[in-house]
Order: structure tokens, then C-alpha cells, then sequence
């Protein structure tokens, strides 16, 4: 909640993030009372003295402040704010190229860390059209750049940081019927990130430098009117919905730690990538990806002082209920890492006579399924309750896989649970369904595993003897299928054989 509310006060300040063509008039003192209008919605304060001369309305010393749960603060101030009426039923909005915002962070033990920054943005241009009631605001911004000034509490001595943005622009559009409509997009040519900090113990530096360029984002939005937005049951069951989505091409990062002469480096790079995010009916969802991922670490004091991996993509997806209801909501989990491959230094830490294939690692997992809450999630006693307040209605592997090493482990299936019996299982709800796998090269990694001395014979004749009860041949070399099966009131059946 702090990082939205924060985030929508730099996003009133700055316009970041804004909206969709339309053709009527407005006026100077209305696109000022729908700034104030966004702000109360957000749980904001704003304030600012006023005046008006001819076609311009100007508010000074303008303050906008957001508050979260634990006290912390973001504040935007602005000398002036000039709101210009063009003649043509828009206005131009005129912001300072310089502008100070400051941030408070409180943590849970009540320590407070202040930042101070310094927004430079020359070049701004920001056009506000449309109607009162579906406001649309245009910006185009060459170069943004976001200085920190100071910084005080328990961290670093010294730190200086920036962000500097090239080629912003976008647009943004409210509308003031019920539910408030807020559609937004974005589009960002480079992103550049620069940071130094000197610890209090001298003989400590970090350095981080990034990278991102191609930015491009969109958001859509429906806000319920008249009830508290700190209170998300309450709006999502009057229609909150918010979703957005953002993409990015090349990004780099790299990492410099000195630390008693000792310097370790890091450096993390993605061809392209993507997040989205969906919060609406009864729960949320999200997704990260990302596409050829390289991870290096370089560290003399290692055993291993040079250590890379390469994924050609990665990615996680979550999806959960947040709010009780009387059906069962979906839930959800990805897990997405394929054609993983590490260096042969650190393959040699384990493997220095290359006995095992090394070819690229792969592991997919795919849960859907269907769950009933027993509270809403967003309730504080949740965190303290024992177990976890749901009944599992349906589970579904959709799909999973580990390869690694020669070995492949495939397999999918599907479940439905019997919340009223617990006692079968042992507290766990009764399931019905069937898991199907099939694993391919698991003899001959075993046999390579006890040559190389990693694994006692004694260990994988009983591994082998286990495996025999489960699965049977497949139709290749090396290959074992199996057919799990749970059903007739709790019995368990491998291939048809019954275990339970």
C-alpha cells in the first residue's frame, strides 16, 4: 500500500503516466479542481494558495502529501503551478523545471530514514483537453532527471544517486462518473541509474550502475466512489479493478562492493521483459518475464571466484483470492526457468572428470486450482491466525518438468478435495484424481552419480527399489511412466496397483 500510494503522488506530481484522445472544452480552474479530486480519491492531501489572472490560474507553494500506514511520507512541493487557457478549449499546464520531493520511511521498530530530492525536468510540456467529466492530459517530456539531495538515519555516511530519463511522454484520462475511470499509457526511449554510497566504516564502497531502455507502460482503472481506498475488501467488492502492464527491451545492472580491499562485482542483464499485474473481482494476479538472462558474480574470496548463469527465459506467475466469496476463486502458481546453464568453473566444483551431460537445465511448473476463503486476506488477524483460513476445492498440474543433468522428469494431472472429510488424510481433505509422470534417464545419471563417488550404491539400489513400486517401463530406453491414482474413498493405486 505504501509503494501505490507513493507512487500516485509522484504520478499527480509529475504527470507520470497519462490518457486518451477527446475533443471538447476546459476550462483552467477545472483541470485544477480534478487534480484535487484525483488526490482525495487516492487519500492524499494537496494544498496551495490561488489566484487568477485573465486566462491564467496560478496555485502557489503547492504541497502533495501521502501518508501510509506506518507514518512514512512522500511530499512534492512546487514554487507555482500555472494552469494556461490556450483558446481552443484545452490548457497548457505550466510545472517548474526544478522541484524538490522529499520521502520519510518508518519501519516496524519506529526508526525513520529522510531522503531529499531534487526533480529536474526541462523542456516539460503538458496539455489538458477533454470535458470536466473525462479529463485527458497529454505530456511530452525530453529529459527527466531525479537528484538525491540528502540522506539522514543508520545508512551510509555518504551516498550520491541518480536517475536520469530520456524521451518520456504519454497521456492519462479520468473520467468523474461512477466508478472513476483512469487510463493511463507510457512510453520511455532510456532509463539510467547511477548510485555510489560510502559506508560509516571507511574501508566500505558500493557502486551501482543500470540500464534500462524501451519502457513502454499501460494501466487501466475503475475506482468505486464514496468508500475509504486504505479499505481493499470494501472497494474490490464494490468493482475496484486495476491492471497494468509493462514492457522493457535491453537491461543491465552492475554491482561494486569494496569491503576491507576485498571487491566482489555483480552484473545482471535481460534482453527484454515483461510484468503485468491484474487486481479485480476477488483476487489478484501477476506476471514477470524475461527473456535471455545472464547472472555473473565475481568474488576472489570464493571457492568458486567466477560464477555465471544464462537462461534464455525465466519467468513467475501467481494468482490468488484476496476477499472471501461464495464460490471458490481461482488461484495459481508459474515457475518458468529454461535452457539454464551455469559455467564450467562452477560444474568443476562437483564434476571435475565431466562425467555428467551439462546441457541446459529446465524447470516448469504450472498449478491452477480452485479455493474457498474462510475470511477475507486483507483482514490484519490473518497474519496472526494459525493454518492458513481456505479449503483447496480442485488442484490441476497443468504442466511440469526437471531436466537436469541427462535426467527428465515430466508429468500433469488433476485433483478435486473433500473439505468434509479431514480425517482419511490426517486433516488434509480427501482428493480424488490421478497425477501422471514419465521420467526419462534417471538410471544412467544414478549410475554416474555413484561412479563419481556423490551417492553410496547401498542408497541407489534403494532408491531404485522405491521407483520400481511406482513406475513401470516406458516406451524407450532408460524410461519409467507412472499413473498415480487416488480414488473409491482414499485408495491409492500406482499403475493400478494398489499402495493405500
Amino acid at each position: 500500500m505504501t509503494l501505490l500510494k507513493s507512487a500516485s503522488a509522484l504520478a499527480i506530481a509529475t504527470s507520470f503516466g497519462l490518457a486518451l484522445p477527446a475533443a471538447a472544452d476546459v476550462t483552467a480552474d477545472e483541470v485544477w479542481s480534478s487534480w484535487q479530486a484525483l488526490a482525495q480519491g487516492s487519500g492524499q492531501s494537496m494544498s496551495g494558495t490561488e489566484s487568477r489572472s485573465g486566462d491564467r490560474l496560478t496555485v502557489k507553494d503547492l504541497l502533495i502529501t501521502s501518508t501510509d500506514e506506518q507514518g512514512g511520507s512522500v511530499q512534492v512541493g512546487f514554487d507555482s503551478i500555472v494552469f494556461a487557457e490556450r483558446g481552443d478549449g484545452s490548457v497548457a499546464i505550466e510545472v517548474p523545471e526544478n522541484y524538490p520531493m522529499s520521502v520519510e520511511i518508518r519501519n516496524a521498530k519506529g526508526e525513520v530514514t529522510e531522503l531529499d530530492f531534487t526533480v529536474t525536468q526541462p523542456d516539460f510540456e503538458m496539455i489538458a483537453s477533454g470535458t470536466p467529466e473525462a479529463l485527458v492530459q497529454d505530456f511530452n517530456s525530453p529529459e527527466v532527471t531525479l537528484t538525491l539531495d540528502r540522506v539522514s538515519g543508520d545508512g551510509p555516511a555518504d551516498v550520491e544517486a541518480s536517475m536520469k530519463i530520456d524521451g518520456m511522454s504519454g497521456h492519462y484520462a479520468q473520467t468523474e462518473a461512477e466508478p472513476r475511470v483512469f487510463e493511463s499509457d507510457l512510453a520511455i526511449d532510456r532509463v539510467h541509474l547511477e548510485l555510489t554510497a560510502e559506508g560509516r566504516n571507511e574501508d566500505t564502497d558500493v557502486k551501482l550502475v543500470g540500464t534500462v531502455h524501451d519502457v513502454s507502460s499501460t494501466s487501466d482503472s475503475r475506482m468505486p466512489v464514496g468508500i475509504d481506498p486504505t479499505e481493499l475488501a470494501e472497494m474490490m467488492r464494490a468493482g475496484l479493478m486495476s491492471q497494468g502492464e509493462l514492457e522493457h527491451g535491453a537491461m543491465a545492472y552492475a554491482f561494486d562492493l569494496i569491503e576491507d580491499g576485498n571487491k566482489t562485482h555483480a552484473e545482471v542483464s535481460v534482453n527484454s521483459g515483461r510484468i503485468a499485474f491484474d487486481l479485480g473481482g476477488t483476487g489478484v494476479s501477476y506476471d514477470a518475464s524475461g527473456n535471455e538472462t545472464r547472472m555473473a558474480l565475481y568474488d576472489p574470496q570464493l571457492p568458486v571466484p567466477e560464477i555465471e548463469a544464462k537462461m534464455a527465459e525465466s519467468g513467475i506467475h501467481f494468482e490468488m483470492p484476496l476477499i472471501k466469496a461464495d464460490e471458490p476463486s481461482d488461484f495459481g502458481l508459474g515457475i518458468r526457468l529454461k535452457d539454464l546453464t551455469v559455467n564450467d568453473e562452477v560444474w568443476a566444483t562437483f564434476d571435475p572428470t565431466e562425467q555428467l551431460p551439462r546441457d541446459p537445465a529446465t524447470l516448469l511448473v504450472d498449478l491452477a486450482g480452485k479455493t474457498r476463503l474462510l475470511t477475507d486476506f486483507t483482514d490484519a488477524d490473518v497474519t496472526e491466525s494459525d493454518g492458513i483460513p481456505a479449503e483447496l476445492d480442485a488442484l490441476n498440474v497443468k504442466d511440469m518438468q526437471l531436466k537436469l543433468a541427462g535426467a527428465d522428469l515430466t508429468g500433469s494431472g488433476a485433483f478435486t478435495f473433500d473439505n468434509s472429510d479431514k480425517v482419511t488424510f490426517d486433516g488434509m481433505p480427501l482428493p480424488e484424481g490421478s497425477l501422471s509422470l514419465r521420467l526419462e534417464g534417471a538410471n544412467a545419471l544414478l549410475d554416474k552419480l555413484v561412479a563419481m563417488g556423490l551417492v553410496p550404491e547401498d542408497q541407489v539400489m534403494g532408491l531404485r527399489m522405491m521407483m520400481g513400486m511406482f513406475a513401470r517401463p516406458g516406451d524407450g530406453p532408460d524410461t519409467m511412466v507412472s499413473e498415480i491414482t487416488v480414488s473409491d474413498g482414499g485408495q491409492v493405486r500406482a499403475n493400478g496397483q494398489r499402495l493405500r
